[in-house]
């Protein structure tokens, strides 16, 4: 068994996707060797977004690096599990002032973009 990285749900060993949230799995070895290390760091973090849930903050986080903009998570708004079956994830994801309206840019367009699973009547 291995941990997904973006809701920490227990896959089979042999899963290429986790079946609780759809993130691709990595290889604990890739996980720790992102590219971010190779940007220019972040001088004067910003607020970039809040996102609401885990596969929103790692979709958001691979587009800013595929842009070229490096971030930085706070790690206190972790998974929250509720006693009534339900959660609630927050995750503030900061980028350097310099680069703020462009990781906005591509927040609004990512959210606006996103296919809503209520909108999914299973049909195509």
């Amino acid at each position: 068994m291995r941990e997904c990285h973006v809701c920490l749900y227990m896959c089979d060993d042999d899963a290429e996707l986790c079946p609780l949230c759809g993130a691709e799995l990595k290889e604990k070895e890739t996980e720790q060797t992102d590219d971010v290390s190779e940007l220019e760091p972040i001088t004067n973090p910003v607020l970039a977004a809040s996102a609401d849930s885990p596969v929103t903050a790692e979709i958001f986080t691979d587009i800013l690096s595929e842009n070229g903009i490096a971030y930085s998570i706070d790690e206190k708004g972790d998974f929250l599990h509720s006693g009534f079956g339900g959660g609630f994830f927050a995750v503030d994801i900061y980028v350097d002032e310099k680069n703020l309206d462009i990781a906005k840019e591509l927040y609004k367009n990512l959210t606006e973009n996103q296919l809503q699973f209520e909108d999914f009547d299973g049909e195509e």
